[in-house]
């Protein structure tokens, strides 16, 4: 008795893990950091100096993140921007902000987005 209560436990999980990888994902949206992740290694960063790098203009669901990126390359942007917005889907988040650069400030007061070049990789912050 205790062989075929095994044996049949065994087949059940083997046909419900057969019916999962056929089934629908198990979660609504995928993870935001994955999305995140894939659109940083569509990007061309590298720099030597704050010229090399351009602004382009990045919708992170709740408003526009200006992300910097090697100059000549930003013509590639839409496309890896779509694929983040495909994998993404901005679900209703409830949140909106101002245009910010990528170190999270927004320009107050004769300020502005620009991009610069850090340790050999383009970013935008707020001077």
């Amino acid at each position: 008795m205790t062989g075929r209560t095994w044996h049949v436990a065994g087949c059940v999980v083997a046909v419900v893990a057969a019916c999962g990888d056929r089934g629908p994902p198990a979660r609504d949206a995928p993870d935001p950091a994955v999305c995140a992740a894939e659109l940083e290694a569509a990007l061309d960063r590298q720099c030597t100096a704050p010229a090399d790098c351009v602004l382009v203009s990045h919708d992170d669901c709740c408003g526009i993140v200006r992300y910097a990126v090697r100059a000549g390359t930003e013509a590639g942007f839409p496309a890896a921007e779509a694929a983040y917005q495909a994998c993404r889907s901005c679900p209703p988040l409830g949140c909106s902000h101002a245009d910010q650069a990528e170190d999270g400030r927004v320009p107050s007061g004769g300020q502005a987005i620009v991009p610069t070049c850090v340790a050999k990789r383009c970013t935008s912050v707020v001077q």
